[in-house]
């Protein structure tokens, strides 16, 4: 701190006697970014770029204060960015910065872009391959991925992570055996690492492997008894084997240890569904699509539970909202299947109210009439 301070004392005093140096107000406003003074660090630099706009320094330094306050930040961080790398376009620690502000805007695509730049502006940075690899993954390049995972672990032969998601990305295209191997690589490496068995066990389902899958799987467990996603394979790999009432216990674990997990909601639905566990799957699918409110399939699938237990009128509401999602993606086929459904649901809803209210009209007779005997009975006495 007395180091930081001096350093601080000493640009100050530089800056009394040359108010004009820009470079000087960019290094002043480090200090104070480095003493979490943000707002006096952001003072500095735009000092600094009301000297020199073209100080490419002081725009990476405004963007980084910016993302240290929080992603809330992140868009008028990222224009800093672009300012700085209109100045310094291969500026790799600025291009970093620029895919810090990306990500927390969720623009995986434009993250991608930048890190297949720096993978050529970088390339012995194992770091860099292995993001790249996740950023493929995550839009569904899996070949580029798999590629970049295999550029990373040239550059560091021991790095578990890569190994773990080149595993996930081989799986998915099928590749099993060569997916096994670096998922058992990946637990060789680091026997305590829960993920590494979690997806040990993942890929051994994908490949029908269910006795290992689950013997990783449990391994997993043991390492971090948390972990819903472990839960949450272990009632697939239940199911797969045809045991229900196993796979609806890890499930229902699953969703205590993460309250709001759609995947294992999802499975747990469907599985009650074949178990014709009517009212919980109803119950469960219904909290599912307070969550995931973009998906027709669950909302076709909680009308289904809703009428078999004769509750039209909610098993209505549902398929009309399938329909309209079915509409929104262009699959005009399941929008047709779900609107016929919906016609059904709602003429059932309407002949059921209508008996509620007849019901209701008779109760209210009677009741009159009871009462009305009765009040006689009182004049009598």
């Amino acid at each position: 701190m007395e180091n930081s301070e001096d350093s601080l004392a000493s640009v100050e005093a530089y800056l009394r006697e040359n108010p004009q140096d820009a470079s000087a107000w960019n290094v002043k406003g480090v200090f104070h970014a480095q003493r979490n003074e943000f707002g006096e660090a952001l003072r500095c630099l735009d000092q600094a770029l009301q000297l020199d706009s073209e100080l490419a320094a002081a725009h990476s330094n405004r963007g980084r204060v910016l993302l240290t306050l929080g992603p809330e930040k992140a868009g008028e961080a990222l224009k800093s960015f672009d300012r700085a790398l209109k100045l310094k376009p291969d500026e790799i620690d600025t291009l970093r910065d620029k895919a810090l502000a990306l990500r927390a805007l969720g623009k995986a695509e434009d993250e991608l872009k930048i890190y297949k730049k720096m993978s050529e502006l970088a390339k012995e940075e194992w770091g860099i391959w292995l993001r790249l690899g996740d950023l493929q993954l995550e839009v569904g390049d899996i070949k580029g991925a798999i590629s970049s995972y295999e550029e990373s672990l040239k550059l560091k032969d021991d790095l578990v992570p890569a190994y773990i998601r080149r595993a996930i990305a081989l799986a998915l295209e099928g590749q099993f055996d060569e997916a096994l191997k670096s998922a058992e690589t990946a637990t060789k490496l680091e026997p305590d690492n829960p993920e590494a068995w979690l997806i040990r066990g993942d890929v051994n389902l994908r490949a029908g492997k269910h006795k290992s899958a689950m013997k990783s799987l449990k391994k997993a467990s043991e390492l971090d008894p948390t972990d819903a996603s472990v839960e949450n394979t272990m009632g697939m790999v239940s199911y797969k084997d045809g045991n229900l009432s196993d796979a609806v216990r890890h499930l229902k674990r699953a969703i205590i240890r993460r309250k709001k997990y759609p995947t294992a909601m999802r499975n747990l639905g469907l599985i009650l569904m074949e178990q014709e566990e009517w009212e919980e799957a109803s119950r469960v699918l219904a909290e599912l699509t307070t969550i995931v409110t973009n998906d027709p399939d669950a909302f076709d699938a909680l009308a289904t539970s809703y009428v078999r237990v004769d509750d039209f009128c909610n098993a209505e509401e549902a398929w009309e909202k399938a329909r309209k999602l079915y509409k929104k993606i262009g699959d005009k086929k399941e929008a047709e299947r779900v609107t016929a459904l919906h016609r059904a649901a709602r003429i059932n809803c309407n002949r059921m109210r209508k008996a509620a209210k007849a019901a209701r009209e008779q109760e209210k007779l009677t009741r009159t009439f009871s009462s009305r005997h009765e009040g006689k009975k009182k004049k009598k006495r």
